[in-house]
C-alpha cells in the first residue's frame, strides 16, 4: 500500500524545481496532489506525467499572494476531495541581490509578498477544513538564510525569518488540534529536476547543493513519522559536492 494513499496535498510552486519533484514524489506515493503554479502550461505538464504514471493530479494557476486565490485554492480542493491532510508552502522567489540602500520597496514588497503573505495566506486558507478533520501537516519550505542575514539578500532573508516565526506561531495555535506545522531550512539547492538543468542556471565549481529529491523525500519522510513524533524544524544540508 502506498505510503500516502488516500492522502490529499497541495504543494504551491509545483510548476518546475523542487516544487516539481515535491508533487511528483507524494502522488508517486498514493497523494492526490493539488499542483499550484502561477504558469498554466508547468502544471499542465506536470499533471500529464503524473497522470501517466497512473497518479492523481489537479493543476491551479494561482497567485498565493492574492487571498482571494489562496481561498479558491483550499475550495477547489476541498470541492473535488473533500479533504485537505497537507499543505506544502513551497512558492517563492529569490528576491533582489542588492544592499538595503539600494533595494527598490517594490521589490522588497514583492518578496515578502511571495515568500511570506503567500504561505500566511494559503495556511490561513486550509486551516478550518484541517481543523474539522482534526488532522494535517502544514510544511514551510524556508531557507538557511531564514537564520543567518547575508549581504546584498536583504528582502530574500527578511522574507524567510519572517517564514520562521510565522510557522512557530501557527504550530503554537494549532498543536492540540492534530495538526503538525514543520519549517525545513536546506542549503543551496541544485536548480535541476527530472526534466533537466534550468536554462541560465550554473553551479559553482566545488560547491556542495541539495538535489530537489531531497527535499522531496524529506516530506515525504515527515509525512510517515509515527502520530507520536512530530518535527518542529529540520535543517538539511547538502553532503556531497556537486553533481
Amino acid at each position: 500500500m502506498p505510503a500516502l494513499e488516500n492522502k490529499v496535498a497541495i504543494v504551491t510552486g509545483a510548476g518546475r524545481g523542487a516544487g516539481r519533484v515535491i508533487a511528483l514524489t507524494l502522488a508517486r506515493e498514493g497523494a492526490s496532489v493539488v499542483a499550484v503554479a502561477r504558469t498554466k502550461a508547468d502544471v499542465d505538464r506536470l499533471v500529464a506525467e503524473i497522470t501517466a504514471a497512473n497518479g492523481v493530479c489537479v493543476p491551479l494557476d494561482a497567485n498565493v499572494a492574492q487571498p482571494a486565490d489562496a481561498r479558491r485554492i483550499a475550495a477547489q480542493t476541498l470541492e473535488r476531495f473533500g479533504r485537505i491532510d497537507v499543505l506544502v508552502n513551497n512558492a517563492g522567489v529569490g528576491g533582489p541581490m542588492s544592499s538595503v540602500e539600494d533595494t527598490p520597496v517594490e521589490e522588497w514588497q514583492r518578496t515578502l509578498d511571495v515568500n511570506l503573505t503567500g504561505p500566511f495566506l494559503c495556511s490561513q486558507a486550509v486551516l478550518p477544513a484541517m481543523k474539522e478533520q482534526r488532522g494535517g501537516h502544514v510544511i514551510m519550505i524556508s531557507s538557511g538564510a531564514g537564520k543567518q542575514g547575508y549581504p546584498n539578500m536583504a528582502a530574500y532573508c527578511a522574507s524567510k525569518f519572517g517564514l520562521h516565526g510565522l510557522a512557530q506561531s501557527l504550530a503554537a495555535e494549532v498543536s492540540d488540534l492534530n495538526i503538525r506545522v514543520t519549517t525545513i531550512l536546506p542549503g543551496s539547492i541544485a536548480e535541476t529536476s527530472f526534466s533537466g538543468q534550468r536554462k541560465g542556471w550554473t553551479p559553482r565549481p566545488g560547491a556542495k547543493y541539495l538535489r530537489p529529491e531531497d527535499i522531496a523525500d524529506t516530506i515525504l519522510y515527515l509525512l510517515q513519522q509515527p502520530p507520536s513524533a512530530w518535527t518542529q524544524e529540520m535543517n538539511l544540508w547538502p553532503f556531497k559536492t556537486y553533481p
